[in-house]
């Protein structure tokens, strides 16, 4: 029972590393007690308005969605193609050598990371501040990628992709990033080897079977990127008249047309929402208990002294663990989420193989996995990613001062932790809701009625409810300590 108790809190807890670094407690307006019972009755609420009027989600994502994007916001002047191709080349010019200089700062520069250039820009302005301005504006990296200079556009490769090889060589690369960055302190030095070898991986990877190929399947940020994108509220269109245009849509209404074809596609999927929970159950005392207090005596048992005496020792089994559990993090995820779908097929006597039926819900977990993200991420770009005005001075940690406003250490700045919390409870529930609506909509397209659509998602809502609270109760965690 308390192995299951601790996968619970594995599949449902949004990651919270960054709150866990406050050690003072915060007095919340009311108990937060009260947050997750608001937010679960919001969340079930949510679902009776789906439940008793059937045609509300098409509604939603299609005639409310359509007038949304019929509003044109911030028309932009008919830009000759020649310019709109030289606006995406200087973008492209720009992060590749913002990658370079990244890899220069990190061989021959300080390699301390709060002094070097490279920690912040990648870590911080590329990676988060890239997958979130997608998250707004849409899919950027599509247009100023890095690659190309590297390559022509149209080149098609030596050989042709294999289709069984998918969304896999992307997967493996998510999966080192977050193990690295996770496990083996990340440095100045160990970024820069890390860049020339994501590099060449991906160089290869054009090389060999075409860039636009490689783009779409096999390039880690070209599909984490435009994964983000699939939420955004904001389209960029080009209309009849050569205007190109910014229109407002049903924010995560993109994903209703998502179909993961590919396993590792559903792997990437999963992955990306199980890794920032595990994030978020490393800070927490449960995990570490789990496993430095040896509860069941197995570590003293196989050591000869309980693990805590004999740290040294014990430290590199304690990483090998680490790295297990983030691996196997998502399986955790689809036996759950397949036991859910199972459950209410069995509802409503459906005979749809459960492949097809995981394939059509998985994109509802995406907002689930975004908005963690975000709220387990996004207060260093108010924090650690400010420091890059400063960084710019001294970009090797030389102690240069080129613009005059050169900085050392910490930057000194804490968010107010009462906010940070409102924010992280109203992101958790859009994203909650968004799926149950997302959810829905696939199961009146798969269900004979909308008795059906409303039977077969039950035990998506209990999924959803247990997601939600156990969620939140997690992030409350260093706000009452």
């Amino acid at each position: 029972m308390k192995s299951l108790g601790l996968t619970a809190v594995l599949l449902a807890a949004p990651a919270t590393a960054w709150a866990h670094a406050f050690g003072e407690p915060v007095q919340l307006p009311m108990p937060y007690g009260l947050y997750i019972a608001g937010s679960v009755l919001a969340l079930v609420l949510s679902f009776v308005l789906l439940a008793f009027s059937g045609q509300f989600s098409k509604q939603s994502g299609g005639k409310l969605s359509r007038r949304l994007q019929a509003h044109r916001v911030l028309p932009l002047p008919a830009w000759p193609t020649s310019w709109v191709h030289k606006a995406r080349a200087a973008g492209s010019l720009f992060w590749l050598s913002a990658l370079l200089f990244c890899i220069i700062t990190g061989l021959v520069g300080s390699n301390d990371s709060h002094r070097n250039f490279n920690m912040t820009f990648f870590w911080i302005l590329f990676v988060l501040g890239g997958a979130y301005a997608s998250m707004l504006i849409g899919d950027w990296y599509k247009y100023q990628h890095p690659w190309r200079f590297l390559l022509p556009a149209r080149w098609n490769g030596i050989r042709k992709y294999p289709r069984w090889l998918g969304h896999w060589p992307a997967l493996l690369q998510l999966v080192c990033l977050i193990a690295i960055e996770l496990f083996f302190h990340s440095t100045p030095r160990k970024l820069a080897l890390l860049l020339i070898a994501f590099g060449a991986f991906n160089y290869a990877g054009m090389l060999l079977w075409g860039t636009r190929r490689w783009l779409q399947r096999g390039e880690l940020f070209a599909v984490l990127f435009r994964l983000f994108a699939a939420c955004a509220p904001l389209r960029r269109t080009r209309s009849t008249d050569g205007k190109y245009r910014w229109r407002i849509a049903l924010p995560f209404s993109d994903l209703r047309r998502l179909r993961l074809w590919h396993p590792a596609q559903c792997l990437f999927v999963l992955f990306l929402l199980s890794s920032t929970a595990y994030d978020g159950l490393r800070e927490t005392a449960v995990y570490f208990n789990i496993f430095w207090q040896d509860p069941w005596g197995i570590l003293t048992a196989a050591f000869g002294d309980h693990p805590l005496k004999i740290y040294p020792q014990v430290r590199p089994w304690f990483i090998a663990w680490e790295i297990v559990l983030l691996i196997v993090s998502p399986f955790f995820y689809l036996l759950l989420f397949v036991l859910f779908i199972a459950l209410g097929r069995m509802l409503t006597g459906g005979q749809q193989p459960i492949g097809l039926l995981l394939r059509r819900y998985l994109p509802s977990l995406v907002p689930i996995a975004v908005v963690y993200h975000l709220t387990h991420y996004y207060t260093l770009l108010f924090s650690q990613g400010l420091k890059i005005r400063g960084l710019v001075s001294d970009p090797f940690g030389w102690g240069w001062n080129i613009f005059g406003n050169a900085i050392t250490g910490r930057l000194p700045w804490l968010p107010d932790m009462a906010n940070i919390w409102a924010s992280q409870v109203v992101l958790i529930l859009a994203g909650h809701v968004a799926a149950v609506w997302l959810a829905h909509h696939q199961a009146l397209q798969l269900e004979r009625s909308n008795r059906h659509a409303t039977l077969s998602q039950l035990p998506m809502l209990v999924l959803m409810v247990v997601f939600t609270s156990v969620g939140l109760w997690i992030l409350a965690q260093p706000l009452q300590s």
